[in-house]
């Protein structure tokens, strides 16, 4: 068996069963479905990286394994279009002008992405696709920094340790550390696709942890007049 598999196989079982548990839906009203696109979204790199592994026996070759990796990849894509919806919808709930004009922007701009990654040629490549993205997050987490969007107080700060774990785990990945200091020493356990794992798992539960007190602020949270 694929010693990569466990990770995120074991995040899939708990997920299925944690996630739906700790979402207060019958408070969420009118942005339940938001709830919803939030399970999908922390589901999907999980459910995409147990199918790359669990078929990588395969004896199909290269075909299958860019069909593989497309699965992977899209999982990729979801969390980072699905998982940023429900952010951008608490922190322009106060602005009901630019809230649908931003999220349209956002799932246009995660189109491209997710289109330059799955057709990208390199690990590195695939890690920069989803950099206008992760530019796009930012801009959100800075107005609500500065107070010009809105959301729960404690939010935010998971929202940044989110994106610092993903990255952080995307370029572990693309470095080879550390099995780049010890050829062999990491071929079973402990090598960066494992860490990786490890930190991508560590970084749905930041999202997790932001979003579901920014659904219940937003389901009651009356904005200011014009």
């Amino acid at each position: 068996m694929d010693n990569c598999l466990l990770p995120p196989g074991l995040a899939l079982l708990g997920f299925l069963v944690l996630l739906p548990m700790t979402i207060p839906w019958g408070q969420l009203g009118k942005d339940s479905w938001l709830g919803g696109t939030h399970c999908v979204a922390c589901l999907a790199p999980p459910a995409g990286s147990v199918l790359y592994h669990l078929f990588m026996c395969h004896q199909g070759g290269s075909p299958v394994y860019t069909r593989l990796l497309a699965l992977d990849m899209c999982g990729v894509c979801l969390v980072n279009t699905l998982g940023a919806l429900p952010i951008i919808h608490c922190t322009l709930a106060c602005r009901p002008w630019l809230r649908p004009a931003a999220l349209v922007g956002y799932t246009m701009l995660s189109g491209v992405a997710g289109w330059r990654a799955l057709t990208a040629p390199s690990t590195s490549a695939r890690l920069r696709a989803f950099g206008w993205q992760a530019g796009a997050r930012l801009l959100v987490f800075g107005a609500r920094g500065v107070g010009l969007g809105s959301g729960a107080p404690g939010s935010l700060p998971c929202y940044l340790r989110m994106d610092a774990l993903a990255l952080l785990g995307g370029l572990v990945n693309v470095a080879r550390l550390p099995e780049r200091w010890g050829p062999g020493r990491f071929d079973y356990w402990g090598n960066s696709h494992q860490i990786m794992h490890l930190l991508s798992v560590g970084s749905i539960l930041q999202l997790h942890a932001g979003v579901v007190p920014d659904l219940l602020w937003a389901a009651h949270h009356a904005c200011p007049p014009d």
